[in-house]
């Protein structure tokens, strides 16, 4: 009988402890739970080619930007991120639609919440390719919220993003592929039109301004007695007609336009008595950006 006893003892106090760890291991379950102490870390700048951007390009500019999170292992964690100015890079006059991606993912003004996975959020800011940017000082605020299981926020920041995109210009005569470059007008005839013209090409992110020469002030001069004898000239630029007997400019204003192509043109003067021979002239084009 007192065997039996002691037995029947044994078991209900082997119950009775079990039953005291469950308890103790659901409470310090839930006081995890409560404290958790997330928080934004580090702010590190990895990688920006944003302000190299240029309209010709074959790849999407960015900034990407890493986030580090600290004491993230007891919790379940959610990042949000929103810009102040809805997703664009503004400047004074114009703005910049732009890409904001989040662990990968593309945030759009209804999504912008994702699961934290790790500890470090890489956000990357991106100026899809052949998008038409124009040149000039772009900014935006970001503000990074981390919030709990329970949707409470943990923590936030804000970052500025500021980008300066350079001005680009480029220019060329469409079918010719040097610097310098020879055109020849056939038969000079008096009063004639010469249409048959290579055209100017620009190509610019910015407002520019083209400035043209000539060598021998608007005249084609013989090749051996170019004191003596000279056609005058005008040079057409599109609709715009040019008197090289001084230097000339043309402005272009950029309003999401980003190629020009200008046709060119010559009128001869209606001469007489000329010797017979070849006659030339040197005309410059220089393209420069306005307002920098």
């Amino acid at each position: 009988m007192q065997s039996n006893f002691n037995e029947k003892g044994l078991f209900m106090f082997i119950k009775i402890v079990y039953l005291a760890i469950s308890i103790f291991l659901l409470t310090m379950s839930s006081r995890v739970n409560a404290q958790c102490d997330a928080s934004i870390g580090e702010i590190e700048y990895l990688f920006d080619d944003l302000s190299f951007y240029h309209v010709k390009s074959q790849v999407d500019a960015e900034k990407t930007i890493r986030v580090d999170t600290i004491n993230t292992s007891d919790c379940t964690l959610y990042f949000s991120l929103s810009s102040q100015n809805q997703g664009y890079l503004k400047s004074n006059s114009q703005f910049i639609d732009y890409q904001i991606r989040l662990e990968n993912q593309l945030l759009s003004r209804s999504i912008n919440q994702v699961k934290l996975n790790n500890s470090k959020v890489d956000i990357r800011l991106v100026i899809p390719a052949g998008t038409p940017v124009k040149a000039g000082y772009y900014t935006d605020r970001l503000e990074l919220r981390l919030y709990d299981e329970n949707k409470q926020t943990v923590d936030e920041i804000e970052i500025e993003i500021e980008t300066n995109i350079q001005p680009r210009t480029s220019l060329s005569l469409l079918g010719y592929n040097t610097f310098s470059n020879t055109v020849y007008l056939g038969e000079l005839k008096p009063a004639e039109k010469y249409t048959m013209l290579p055209s100017l090409q620009i190509v610019t992110n910015t407002d520019v301004q083209l400035n043209v020469t000539s060598e021998n002030k608007s005249r084609l001069l013989h090749s051996i007695f170019s004191n003596k004898y000279g056609i005058s000239y005008t040079l057409q630029l599109g609709s715009e007609e040019i008197n090289l007997v001084k230097a000339s400019s043309l402005n272009f204003s950029y309003s999401g336009q980003t190629e020009f192509y200008i046709p060119l043109s010559i009128q001869l003067e209606d001469f007489t008595r000329q010797a017979a021979g070849e006659y030339s002239d040197v005309i410059r084009f220089q393209i420069s950006p306005l307002n920098y």
